[in-house]
């Protein structure tokens, strides 16, 4: 597993456990697009793994809520946004695969829920 470091940035999840999904989602959209913004794969995955982090530590029923949040959000963005996102998320998978994996597992289950995702998985490579 990687390290573990706490950041106050790191805390963004927690603070979105309130809200309503269409909050959580505009939240989420938010912070693709600063995580998208960022210049390269490696920044941009070190962005992701923080946040899937913080999701894993949920309980199961929050994760499942806000990563469904998440998955709606991120139709919602621009097709180079999804790219940027895409590609640090491959470079996230080198760096942490149990947690990527887990975060995986929970969008899997999610799909069939959410319009349009099934496309979003394939062009993730899901």
């Amino acid at each position: 597993m990687a390290k573990m470091e706490e950041r106050p940035v790191d805390s963004g999840v927690w603070e979105i456990k309130g809200l309503d999904e269409t909050a959580a989602a505009e939240w989420w959209k938010k912070r693709f697009a600063l995580v998208a913004s960022i210049p390269n794969d490696v920044a941009r995955a070190g962005a992701l793994l923080p946040q899937m982090r913080q999701l894993s530590r949920l309980l199961p029923a929050d994760r499942r809520r806000l990563t469904k949040a998440r998955m709606q959000a991120f139709l919602t963005l621009a097709a180079d946004q999804r790219q940027r996102i895409t590609s640090a998320k491959k470079v996230a998978m080198a760096t942490d695969p149990e947690l990527v994996k887990s975060d995986d597992a929970i969008t899997s289950s999610l799909v069939s829920e959410i319009p349009g995702a099934q496309e979003a998985a394939r062009e993730m490579g899901a």
